[in-house]
Parts: C-alpha cells; sequence; structure tokens
C-alpha cells in the first residue's frame, strides 16, 4: 500500500467521526498554542525592555548619593558633589567615560501668569541633553556658556508648555517664574519617558534648568557641602567599556572620598543590569508556561494513544480482513501510524493558529491595559517550527503503541472479533 493511499485511509477514518478527533486534538491544540503564544508574548517584552532600557542612554550608569543598604557602618554618610563630576572628566583619569551630566532634583511652585502650578525642577548640565537623547521639538538647549554664567534660562517639557501658554508653539521666548524667579524658555522637549525609569523621570511634565543656576539661585539651602546634587549620569565611549568606566570611577571616588577599608559613600547603579534581571525573568517565566504547554501535550499525547487504542478494538475487523487480503505488518503499522500523525499534525496546526490569536490577544493587554507601549507579541518561524515539529513527535511516539498492536493482530481472531 502506499503511502498517499494510506493518508487517504487516514483522514476518511478521521471525517467519520469528526467529533471524536477534534476532541482527541483539543490537548494538542491548547499545548501547541501555549507553546507559540507564549514565546511570541516572551519576545515582545524582551524587546520591550531592550527598548526602553535603550532609551536610557547607550553604555549609561548613574552615581547617587546613597549608602549601600547592607552595609553595617552607621557612621558612614552619603558623599557625591558636582566636583566629583569634573574630576571624572580630567584627562586620563577614567579613558573608558566618554560624558558626564550633573543633575539636582526637586519640585517647585512655576507660574506664567495669576495660575501657579507645581512642577518637577531640574538642575542639570547641558550634556545631559545629549546623553539622555531628548527630542527637541522648538526652540533650542541651553548651552555651556549659559551654565558658566548661571544663565536664567529654561527648556520645558511638552506638557507643562501646554498647561502654561495654552499651546506649545507659543512657549518659546515667553517667560515663566520659579520659586519667584524669572526664566526665559529657551526650548520645549517631547521626549516621552522610559516605563523603566522612576515617576519622577517625565520629561512632558519636567522643567530643565541650567545646574549652575538651580544651585546658586533656587535651591542652595538645600544643597550640602558632602552632597549637592541629586544624580550624576556617566556615558561610556561604548556599551562593551560600561563595566570599565565604573571600575575607574569607583576608584576615583574612592580616592577623592579618602575611602579605604571602608564601604562606598555612593551607589552606582547600572541600567544593563535591570535589562538582565529583566530578561531572566522572561526566560523563567516562558520557561514556567512552558512546561505548563509541555504537560497539556503529555496529556494530549495520552488522549492520542487512548483513542487510537479505541479505534483499533473498534476496527479489529477491518484489520484481519486486510491481512486475509494480503496486507503485510508494515502496511498496518503505517496506517493507523499515519493516523496518529495526521491527528497531531492537525492539532498543531490548529496549535499555532491559536499561538496566533494568543499573541493578538497578549498584544492588546500589554499595549492597552499595561501602557507597554512597543511590547507587539512577535511569532517566529523557530516557534511554528518547534510547535510542530513536537506536535509530530507525539504523533509517532504515542501512535507507535496502538499501531503496533494493531499491526501484531492475528488475521483469524481478528475475524472471528464482533
Amino acid at each position: 500500500m502506499s503511502i498517499f493511499e494510506a493518508f487517504r485511509i487516514a483522514w476518511t477514518a478521521l471525517m467519520s467521526n469528526k467529533a471524536r478527533a477534534m476532541l482527541t486534538m483539543l490537548g494538542i491544540i491548547i499545548g501547541v498554542g501555549a507553546v507559540v503564544g507564549m514565546l511570541a508574548i516572551g519576545n515582545g517584552l524582551s524587546n520591550y525592555f531592550q527598548n526602553e532600557f535603550y532609551r536610557l542612554g547607550i553604555g549609561v550608569f548613574y552615581i547617587l548619593p546613597q549608602v549601600d543598604s547592607t552595609n553595617t557602618d552607621e557612621t558612614l554618610a552619603p558623599r557625591l558633589t558636582a566636583d566629583d563630576a569634573a574630576a571624572i572628566m580630567r584627562p586620563g583619569v577614567a579613558p573608558a567615560v566618554r560624558a558626564v551630566a550633573v543633575e539636582y532634583n526637586t519640585n517647585a511652585i512655576v507660574s506664567a501668569g495669576r495660575e501657579r502650578y507645581f512642577y518637577p525642577i531640574k538642575g542639570i548640565t547641558p550634556s545631559h541633553f545629549t546623553i539622555a537623547s531628548h527630542e527637541l521639538a522648538l526652540g533650542r538647549f541651553y548651552d555651556d556658556d549659559e551654565e558658566r554664567s548661571r544663565a536664567r534660562v529654561a527648556v520645558i517639557g511638552y506638557e507643562v508648555a501646554e498647561t502654561l501658554y495654552g499651546d506649545m508653539s507659543r512657549a518659546v521666548g515667553q517667560r515663566l517664574t520659579i520659586g519667584g524667579i524669572s526664566f526665559e524658555v529657551t526650548g520645549v522637549i517631547t521626549t516621552q519617558p522610559s516605563q523603566v525609569s522612576s515617576d519622577f523621570n517625565r520629561p512632558g511634565e519636567t522643567i530643565y534648568v541650567p545646574y549652575q543656576t538651580a544651585s546658586s539661585r533656587l535651591f542652595r539651602n538645600q544643597l550640602s557641602r558632602r552632597v549637592d546634587v541629586s544624580q550624576i549620569t556617566v556615558q561610556a565611549h561604548s556599551a562593551d567599556q560600561v563595566e570599565a568606566a565604573i571600575a575607574q570611577v569607583t576608584a576615583l571616588l574612592r580616592e577623592r572620598h579618602r575611602l579605604s577599608y571602608q564601604a562606598n559613600d555612593f551607589r552606582i547603579e547600572n541600567p544593563e543590569e535591570d535589562a538582565a534581571t529583566a530578561q531572566a525573568v522572561i526566560v523563567g517565566l516562558n520557561a514556567f508556561l512552558g512546561t505548563i504547554a509541555g504537560i497539556s501535550l503529555l496529556v494530549g499525547g495520552i488522549g492520542i494513544m487512548n483513542i487510537m487504542l479505541v479505534s483499533v478494538t473498534q476496527r479489529t475487523r477491518e484489520i484481519g480482513l486486510r491481512k486475509a487480503v494480503g496486507a503485510r505488518q508494515w502496511d498496518i503499522l503505517q496506517q493507523f501510524l499515519i493516523e496518529a500523525l495526521v491527528l497531531c499534525f492537525l492539532g498543531g496546526l490548529l496549535g499555532v493558529a491559536l499561538g496566533y490569536g494568543l499573541s493578538f490577544a497578549g498584544t492588546f493587554v500589554l499595549e492597552n491595559v499595561f501602557r507597554a507601549e512597543g511590547s507587539r507579541a512577535i511569532v517566529s518561524l523557530n516557534a511554528v517550527i518547534l510547535a510542530t515539529a513536537i506536535a509530530t513527535s507525539i504523533g509517532v511516539i504515542f501512535g507507535f503503541f496502538p499501531a503496533l498492536r494493531a499491526a501484531r493482530l492475528n488475521p483469524i481472531q481478528a475475524l472471528r472479533a464482533e
């Protein structure tokens, strides 16, 4: 018997009882759909986190005036100053470092008329605009000369511009007051917040002023000799040089702060480590969901074995008749094995379709419920091939025993069966 004839007979046998075939395939459909869908959602989340951390800057890490919470030395106090940032940029001190930006964060009352608002204020050096890749919509960023001269200029977020002036196109050249001090608006940014950054870091709702202006005019009573910055942002020459830059900066700051055996009186935060942690969580989640899908596939395989054994019992006389007219054991084995394969292959195809449906549903939930823009689930060809191969393998493994049992039936006893 040719293989095409075997496929025709298998298809006819399955179509003779569509409901039973569909119920038998259900475990395979759910298992394959879960594998394809979860891998697609995992790929989407992975790309989302990569893009979000990328938006924080390439090769960027942060230095914060915080003592390690696990440190037992209660006498150690945080220390971090703008002079530390200047020292990092001295030639030859930290060769892996490309740029440094200083910032001081606080909140203040802002007005451009009668109405008063409470907005986040960031006193930053101009290099921050480049490191953080801010998107300038109108006007210009303030420059190093304005930083050194402590100019009263400001770059504002688009939401601030719309609130204060009704339309951000009117903002450039206008004046606003921060804590009672007048500033001129030089630019408006439309930078979107990163979902992995703190709530304070919302560029659209933030006002940026020169660090020297902020420290000398706005917030000088909030600063101390040990801490006069909220954060120092450091950019390495490339992502590959971040670790080297961190080591160089750590050694420099420990020397400047005269730390020998003590713990650091500052903390370095590397977003790449957070990204790696997020990726590890996603991998673990995919493995967990994949295990559940595997159990579903196993249950589906057992169901296929069960239904094939029932099919052998129901068609015992048919098997005996085929053997009586010359069918070999291989022909019978091939026929029932192909039936199991067709059952699993169809279940696999329907499972792939279910996986696509789950990926679309996952994308909708992530983007519309959790507001994770750019987390579109991606169904990869490898996932489809893997799921189909698993389904086919299940057909071979769980269909082999019933097929072998059918092939070994004695034709005389089979013909006598009721």
